[in-house]
């Protein structure tokens, strides 16, 4: 079996992750020393794990030529720990994200390995129960925890509305948070990490104020809101990869370069036309409103 699997989080005791039949892994310490491990078969799905110690594990089942795909996930043990799995991934249209809740509970607490079974996830958007159109089901699946400890601790959940931050869909544009491209460089937020930490950049706290980058308004803490800053890349400024530094003429007024070196936004100045032209129109008008204040003083002295 291979399992493809990516932990972060904060762990000082360092531990290897290791999928069985030569899988491969990644990921980086954690503040935990003891770790657990969640595995079960679902119908070919990406699953999430989010923990209240700012854990975040990721990995895809194992194709195996049925409908019953092996996982095999690990977070922190003794701590709380969300699941999410989602079907059609790479799919917008067709993707299905799946919250995974419990009898008494949607966050599980272990303290040892825990086998959920089968997962009957849906694979037909159309069968979804999703209402508002932003492909996160309404209602958490409830599978059996199999006398594992749950709560309902709002774990990685700021607004507090029961749905992890990552899928929330913050603008209102039926695209959660997880599958925007905040930085406009190709790459949907959960698959995007540019920094090469082995977690996705908008889920990390670059100037550790508590906030994570997609809910920063200044991710670097320099004082200066990520719209406006030159020195950063998550501020849905169309950057192609780069930063706004390396864009000195654009003044994130959607006029991507636009070689206005303007010292302010487009909008302050009302004679740019935004083509790095002379303004003759506006040259011109000058010069007519010229002629006619001197063609009067031509007639004042005829007379």
């Amino acid at each position: 079996m291979k399992i493809s699997l990516i932990l972060f989080g904060l762990i000082t005791a360092p531990f290897l992750i290791v999928g069985c039949g030569g899988g491969s892994s990644s990921g980086s310490s954690s503040e935990t020393t003891l770790v657990a491990k969640i595995s079960g078969t679902v119908p070919g799905t990406l699953i999430e794990a989010f923990c209240a110690d700012g854990t975040y594990a990721r990995v895809a089942s194992t194709q195996n030529g049925t409908n019953e795909h092996p996982f095999e996930i690990i977070i922190p043990a003794n701590v709380s720990c969300r699941l999410v799995m989602t079907t059609n991934e790479n799919d917008p249209a067709n993707r299905i994200i799946t919250p995974i809740g419990f009898s008494n509970g949607t966050t599980l607490v272990l303290d040892k390995d825990l086998n959920l079974g089968n997962i009957p996830l849906e694979l037909n958007y159309a069968n979804a129960d999703d209402k508002d159109g932003d492909h996160v089901v309404d209602t958490p699946l409830v599978v059996n925890a199999h006398g594992a400890t749950t709560n309902n601790s709002n774990v990685q959940d700021r607004n507090q509305n029961g749905i992890v931050d990552s899928y929330d869909d913050d603008d209102d544009d039926n695209i959660v948070n997880a599958y925007e491209d905040d930085d406009n460089d190709g790459k949907a937020n959960i698959y995007d990490d540019d920094d090469g930490n082995s977690r996705p950049d908008y889920i990390d706290d670059d100037d550790k104020d508590g906030l994570n980058n997609h809910d920063d308004t200044d991710d670097n803490g320099d004082g200066i809101k990520d719209d406006d800053s030159k020195n950063d890349d998550n501020d849905k400024d169309d950057d192609k990869g780069g930063t706004d530094s390396d864009h000195n003429n654009h003044d994130n007024d959607g006029n991507k370069n636009d070689n206005d070196d303007d010292k302010g936004t487009d909008d302050d100045r009302a004679d740019h036309d935004n083509d790095n032209k002379d303004d003759e129109n506006h040259d011109k008008d000058d010069e007519d409103k010229d002629d006619e204040h001197h063609d009067s003083d031509d007639d004042d002295d005829r007379e």
